[in-house]
């Protein structure tokens, strides 16, 4: 066998160990909330855990065609679920659509963009929990629940956009 042949078989079981873990992540975060762990759970709640961003019910039944079908009434049974065991919160965007990200310890809470041009959604840095408390450290009497902050506005390629349409035409 060529070191090429050995190569691709490394590559081969090294992604296949990643997806053996990822997989394990899932059904021990269901798990720890004592949720069964059905195939439509586990699909959905990978998919929320490899994203990069908040994800739609549409974008995460998207990512799922590709796997299983699964109705959307079936997806937002599950979102639903997910939210009230704690593992997944929603953040409100501009113009009023719902997206869904992780919140587990290693997804902590922080704030969101919103470019109400495009509707696209952006994870901004997260807030230290000294920062948190300074949101309330003046209510005395007070329980925070909840903490959602979110800023719109119109993101660089909307921006860049608008600029271009607002430059006169050159007339020839």
């Amino acid at each position: 066998m060529d070191n090429s042949c050995n190569l691709v078989a490394i590559l081969v079981n090294v992604q296949s160990m990643k997806k053996s873990i990822s997989d394990q992540s899932v059904i021990e975060t269901l798990q720890q909330v004592g949720i069964a762990g059905t195939p439509q759970r586990l699909a959905v709640l990978n998919i929320l855990q490899n994203a990069g961003q908040p994800l739609s019910i549409n974008l995460i039944r998207g990512k799922l065609e590709a796997k299983t079908h699964i109705n959307k009434v079936t997806v937002y049974r599950i979102m639903s679920l997910f939210k009230e065991k704690g593992i997944v919160r929603d953040v409100s965007a501009a113009g009023g659509a719902v997206y869904f990200e992780m919140a587990t310890s290693d997804h902590p809470v922080h704030p969101h963009f919103s470019c109400k041009s495009c509707g696209k959604l952006n994870c901004l840095t997260p807030l230290t929990f000294s920062q948190a408390r300074q949101l309330t450290a003046s209510r005395d009497n007070c329980r925070v629940d909840h903490i959602e902050i979110n800023i719109s506005g119109l993101c660089d390629g909307c921006l860049h956009a608008t600029k271009l349409q607002s430059l006169p035409e050159k007339k020839g």
